[in-house]
């Protein structure tokens, strides 16, 4: 699916770009909660972003996803998209747009807003906005009026400031879109050097000395899983009953039965679990950040996600036993081999680099230039695309070692072929209005690049 995501990045997901980045995935009912506290996640000039804030941002985007991507969205996407920076980039950017609109004296009117109003149905009776239906809206999703309104005007004059800024984009000359059409469809062909740790591994020395200092450090690492059994009370956040409120109770009372019991919730005994499971099992409620710090009876403070509260209670634990020596040893002395083969295949590679010596090189074939990964090689790291795929006469070596799949690869220029004419005079209208679009994109990218370090930001506060 995120090879789907960017193969399709060239048509709507440029359309939408400026409006992810403004509003930072907000959306309507993310303003102005009246629970809003004062954790204070970073300040970007004379402006703050709370942790409310961010946890708002946060649940639209991973809301966002689920949607987009059902059950494709496991572990190693999640990982793969790094929404916690994806929406902390996000929420900093918008506030040095607000900078940029200080400077530039942009603000919205009371009467902007009032149109705003105006076009959302769920503010509507009968077709018209109506101020008892507004004020009732707000009050089912906790939201205060005067907040609401600040925060629409901040999201808003952040829009009108990334508008002037796109305009702004230098014009293209027909020269220029044929050198991106030539890097986009073009093809090249690779020569490339390949360096295996495999091929290492018997130049490898391990003393026993350095396995044994190893296993007194990280023994305590190599032991069974441990063995949990929890109770697991789940609170719908859109109730009457508030998560913050059950916590506080539960750690007086301690009995998360009786309590439920006493409230109408319901508790479910989750029974004895090993440790990897219940992290792969509750995954999103990243349950392996505190697990290990409850002790028998503490309860674990909700965790919030999808329009529900999770608290549990440590009912047991079970702590997994130390393996045998000689097999923590085995384990040990493979890793160590691995890791050392590993950094000679890296040196040598980097060797070949620096002498651009490239024995025992293999050909790609032609393969486009925009291509996301190279038969019989492996999906190519983003990062390092551009650089390799515009490899040429001039460039002819790449200037790292890369590595894909535990192994290092070397590219350097073969030959290339461009598109041919017919190609050019069918796709030269949509592809002109493509790079357009693609060039604001760059643009914008570069002056939120350059507003970011002339204005003073700092992660992290403490609360205030």
């Amino acid at each position: 699916m995120l090879k789907f995501m960017r193969k399709h990045a060239t048509s709507w997901m440029i359309k939408v770009f400026f409006g992810m980045i403004i509003v930072s995935f907000i959306g309507l009912y993310g303003y102005g909660r009246l629970t809003d506290r004062e954790n204070v996640k970073a300040k970007v000039g004379p402006y703050k972003v709370s942790g409310n804030e961010y946890q708002e941002a946060y649940t639209k985007q991973l809301d966002f996803y689920r949607m987009l991507l059902r059950d494709k969205l496991d572990e190693k996407t999640l990982k793969d998209l790094n929404l916690e920076k994806k929406v902390m980039d996000g929420l900093i950017d918008k506030y040095v747009l607000l900078v940029k609109a200080d400077e530039m004296g942009i603000t919205v009117s009371d009467e902007e807003f009032t149109e705003y109003l105006k076009s959302v149905p769920a503010f509507q009776r009968d077709g018209a906005f109506n101020r008892e239906q507004y004020l009732a809206v707000l009050a089912s999703q906790n939201i205060d009026p005067d907040k609401f309104e600040k925060d629409w005007k901040r999201d808003r004059v952040a829009q009108k400031v990334a508008a002037v800024i796109q305009d702004t984009g230098t014009f293209a000359s027909e020269s220029d879109v044929w050198a991106g059409y030539v890097k986009d469809k073009g093809k090249i062909n690779l020569a490339y050097a390949e360096f295996d740790p495999a091929v290492f591994k018997d130049k490898v020395n391990v003393t026993d000395k350095e396995l044994q200092d190893l296993y007194e450090k990280e023994k305590g690492a190599y032991r069974a899983e441990n063995t949990y059994r929890l109770k697991e009370l789940v609170v719908d956040t859109t109730g009457q009953l508030k998560d913050d409120a059950i916590y506080m109770d539960l750690l007086k009372v301690k009995d998360m039965d009786a309590y439920a019991r006493d409230k109408g919730l319901s508790v479910t005994d989750l029974g004895n679990v090993k440790e990897g499971e219940l992290v792969k099992r509750f995954k999103t409620l990243k349950i392996e950040e505190w697990l290990k710090g409850l002790r028998k009876g503490d309860i674990s403070l909700p965790v919030r996600e999808g329009g529900k509260s999770y608290i549990f209670q440590l009912v047991d634990v079970e702590e997994g036993k130390p393996f045998d020596k000689n097999s923590v040893i085995a384990k040990i002395k493979e890793r160590v081999v691995k890791e050392k083969s590993g950094d000679m295949a890296k040196l040598a590679a980097e060797d070949a680099v620096k002498s651009k010596t490239l024995a025992g090189r293999h050909e790609t074939g032609f393969i486009a230039r925009g291509s996301q990964s190279i038969p019989g090689i492996g999906e190519i790291p983003q990062e390092f695309r551009s650089g390799i795929f515009s490899l040429s006469p001039s460039n002819t070596v790449y200037d790292k070692p890369l590595e894909i799949s535990g192994k290092y690869y070397v590219f350097s220029y073969k030959d290339e072929k461009t598109p041919d004419k017919a190609e050019w005079d069918r796709d030269r209208q949509s592809y002109t209005k493509y790079f357009a679009a693609t060039n604001q994109s760059d643009f914008f990218k570069s002056f939120l690049a350059e507003m970011r370090a002339k204005v003073k930001i700092t992660y992290e506060a403490k609360e205030q």
